[in-house]
């Protein structure tokens, strides 16, 4: 720590190894090759419980490696559009294996988003389910794919089997540097379109392993993922982090209370990840009062704003140690994390210390470091943040800076131990129930309604998801228009979690002098009536 300023300089008395993502997975198939590494739990849907050992896991992913080869270079990209599957872990693992690089996209987006996005990416094949949550997929692509022209290849979960086929017979794969890319995971700011955080596998391989020896856990521990694979939460902390433990990793397809409380239960799990949100919906299910909860050591949560009584919670009816997670995809995952055996009072008043080899400081609008204890904007700098927002290089440098810094967005404070303590943000982000929303896409697509001269969007405090999507209307002169209109009018172009659920019609919107609009005071005048 500088004295007296807000720079702190983490533990160094670990090794930042260079390892691609397959090295990561050889290491573990080395040691344990007959441990268990992944479970995909039964479904609603009849389909049975799976399994597959580390030495079982190494082989299908080598097939999945030979399998993409037949169709894409190393360095090309294909992208995942589906839920949660042991699917979708054979290709984050098979195209490290083959040096391709994984696009993983929210199976929740539509037409304007998909397109965007597999244009932005660059994307030269698309993995997919034919229906998610009872949207068809195939209407929905097949209505964007003349507009992508590079998209050679169209892969169907449902067939695949036929796509990997007789992958086993094949020749050598090819030599992964650890500085090769390896993920683009989308992310955005305040304004303009999402951008693709582009990551390295060294970068990837090392967060993971950093996380999982911060948390502590027991080689060869269970973990429950019931993140969305599409972000570094699901993909980095909990795939590669479980192992990097050697654990067993029980992925969750998608969550609901009853499916979550079942699995802790019938596979003994020791450690899981989860917003807010999910643990409130599962202290609220019937099913909790009835569940063995007895092997869970650690609960991991983060996301949003983490409320004392959280903590509370997680220690009391858990009976788990509860700890704190703050990352971002730019810095390659989690940034911060508290330690096992931090008092409730820290807990509630930090998000943690940076990970080892990592640096953090607070700067204010002028790029100084601030005195400790004094707000500011959060960089960090670690060997684990992104390579690039992919081919847009205004864009990176705006994020990170000419020595390496990530410049968050987020403010808070240095605490003289390391501790961060979150007060803000400076970005327009809403989280809603751990995801991120971003209002420049709502009020592109508002801009187009005939009816609509302007348009805000903001989160206001929501008791269940954190963050509620809100938005202020300014309608032309001699239209009319109500929300129900112009709900409709979005239905389908975005995914259902970013619809505004609260409307506020203006004459006005209150701008600044330069003419930018206040949306502070748009939620001000919401919250107080």
């Amino acid at each position: 720590m500088a004295q007296g300023t807000s720079h702190f300089i983490a533990e160094t008395n670990v090794d930042f190894l260079s390892w691609s993502i397959g090295d990561l997975l050889r290491d573990a198939a080395h040691q344990r090759p007959d441990s268990t590494a992944l479970i995909i739990p039964a479904d609603v849907y009849g389909r049975p419980e799976r399994r597959w050992t580390y030495r079982e896991l190494e082989s299908e992913a080598e097939r999945v490696a030979v399998a993409l080869l037949r169709t894409c270079e190393p360095g090309d990209r294909i992208a995942t559009w589906a839920g949660a599957s042991s699917n979708l872990v054979m290709l984050h693992l098979g195209a490290a294996l083959a040096g391709v690089v994984l696009v993983t996209l929210n199976p929740a987006c539509r037409g304007e988003e998909l397109k965007y996005l597999l244009n932005q990416g660059d994307v030269r094949g698309v993995f997919l389910d034919r229906v998610f949550r009872n949207m068809d997929n195939i209407v929905v692509l097949e209505a964007v794919r003349p507009l992508l022209p590079k998209l050679e290849l169209v892969v169907y979960l449902d067939e695949w089997e036929t796509f990997v086929g007789d992958a086993e017979e094949a020749p050598e794969l090819p030599l992964v540097q650890p500085d090769a890319p390896a993920l683009i995971i989308f992310t955005s700011g305040t304004t303009g379109k999402p951008k693709g955080a582009l990551l390295g596998h060294a970068g990837v391989a090392n967060n993971a392993r950093f996380t999982q020896a911060r948390i502590g856990m027991p080689e060869g521990s269970v973990w429950l993922n019931p993140l969305p694979m599409f972000h570094v939460g699901g993909s980095v902390t909990m795939t590669l982090g479980c192992i990097a433990n050697l654990g067993t990793q029980v992925l969750l397809p998608e969550f609901s209370p009853e499916a979550m409380l079942d699995a802790l239960q019938r596979y003994q799990v020791n450690m899981t990840m989860a917003v807010p949100t999910m643990v409130l919906a599962m202290t609220q299910c019937e099913q909790f009062e009835h569940t063995d909860l007895s092997h869970l050591q650690v609960l991991v949560t983060g996301g949003t704003v983490i409320a004392p009584d959280l903590i509370r919670l997680i220690r009391e009816r858990f009976h788990c140690e509860p700890m704190i997670v703050f990352g971002q995809t730019e810095a390659g995952g989690a940034m911060c994390l508290s330690r096992r055996g931090d008092s409730i009072e820290l807990l509630t008043q930090s998000v943690g210390a940076p990970l080892p080899l990592s640096e953090a400081k607070i700067i204010d609008l002028e790029g100084r470091l601030v005195p400790l204890g004094v707000v500011g904007e959060i960089c960090v700098k670690t060997r684990c943040r992104m390579l690039e927002y992919f081919r847009m290089p205004e864009k990176t440098q705006q994020a990170v800076d000419g020595d390496g810094w990530v410049h968050t967005g987020d403010l808070g404070i240095l605490q003289e131990d390391g501790y961060v303590q979150i007060t803000g943000r400076l970005k327009d982000m809403i989280i809603r129930g751990g995801e991120n929303i971003y209002p420049r896409e709502i009020e592109d697509l508002l801009a187009a309604h005939p009816a609509v001269q302007q348009s805000a969007v903001f989160g206001v405090p929501d008791e269940k998801w954190g963050e509620q999507v809100a938005v202020a209307i300014v309608l032309k002169s001699g239209y009319s228009c109500n929300s129900e209109e112009l709900g409709l009018f979005l239905d389908g172009q975005i995914a259902r979690h970013k619809m505004p659920r609260v409307w506020h019609f203006l004459d006005t919107l209150p701008v600044t002098s330069t003419g930018k609009v206040q949306k502070f005071v748009l939620r001000e005048q919401l919250l107080l009536g």
